[in-house]
């Protein structure tokens, strides 16, 4: 690969980077930049050809996970003081790229089965959410305390695997945030205090053998995830593009209810003043006018370009 290159993907990888926010999905990042064929194709070839595949992801993932690691610091350094603004801008981010995914959909062979796919879909995302803000209210089971005591809690690291995989699947499915969905799973803030905070594994040295087996745990569910799904998700998007993603519409629009409704966010309600609400309303329709505006002109272009060919 050529210096110019390896940069230009470094770049790319940047941009792909802000999809460790959740409500930015990777996939349609990736589009928009013009690097999710090649992101798909190398992550589906790892097995076969794992030099090529490597060198090819090697300047996506460094770009990447710099960009991520900037973002996550930001995120835990003012989440305890306007985690509603910071949700409402990723829910407006959510909805703006649903035209990625609307331009996919063929309505007029939905029929009832499709239908009913934005159902299902609308109803498990959203009851994720839900069932997490009910299990909160009371106090079922605490997923933070949890995660900071894995070792009395075993099942953390089944979910935590299990939850990794899923996040790598949704970062393939464009309009679909892998993020959100650990956002949802009321794992995302643990996640991030592993890393960042004052009780984090840097600065908490007690948590620093079950930080890195909790990260071990949850990249090996990534990695997993990304080998044995990126060739079924690209089948599936080649054969039955619109029953995925009539599926994937309705996860997404659930999802917008599990960012509002989850154990994390609806405590809040209430607690707040009136200006955390009215700056988060400008914030959502601020991402939501931002991002839509952004992919609509991304996927202009590229009917433009067809059109010429």
């Amino acid at each position: 690969m050529k210096a110019k290159d390896w940069f230009m993907d470094l770049a790319r990888g940047a941009t792909l980077g802000t999809g460790i926010l959740p409500g930015v999905s990777v996939g349609t990042v990736g589009i928009i930049v013009n690097v999710y064929d090649k992101l798909l194709d190398s992550i589906s070839g790892l097995v076969k050809n794992f030099k090529k595949s490597f060198l090819t992801l090697l300047p996506i993932a460094i770009g990447c996970l710099l960009v991520a690691a900037g973002l996550l610091f930001a995120y835990s350094r003012t989440k305890d003081y306007i985690l509603f603004e910071i949700v409402s801008i990723f829910a407006g981010l959510t909805l703006g790229g649903l035209p990625v995914i609307l331009k996919k959909i063929d309505f007029k062979r939905a029929g009832t089965v499709g239908y009913l796919s934005i159902v299902i879909g609308f109803l498990i995302a959203a009851g994720i959410g839900v069932l997490s803000a009910i299990a909160g209210h009371f106090n079922w089971f605490d997923v933070g305390a949890a995660f900071e005591s894995p070792n009395e809690n075993i099942w953390v690291y089944f979910v935590t695997f299990v939850v990794g995989v899923i996040g790598a699947v949704a970062c393939l499915v464009p309009g679909v945030s892998g993020s959100m969905v650990l956002f949802i799973f009321g794992l995302y803030t643990p996640v991030v205090g592993l890393f960042t905070g004052e009780n984090s594994m840097i600065h908490n040295h007690a948590r620093l053998g079950t930080g890195l087996i909790l990260t071990g745990v949850l990249l090996l569910g990534i990695l997993v995830g990304m080998i044995l799904c990126a060739k079924l998700m690209k089948s599936l998007l080649e054969k039955h593009p619109n029953g995925v993603f009539l599926t994937v519409l309705g996860f997404v629009l659930g999802s917008i209810v599990s960012m509002f409704i989850n154990n994390e966010v609806f405590p809040l309600y209430g607690n707040i003043a009136w200006w955390h609400y009215l700056i988060g309303v400008a914030l959502f329709v601020l991402g939501f006018i931002s991002l839509f505006l952004l992919v609509n002109k991304t996927l202009k272009k590229e009917t433009a370009v067809i059109n010429e060919q």
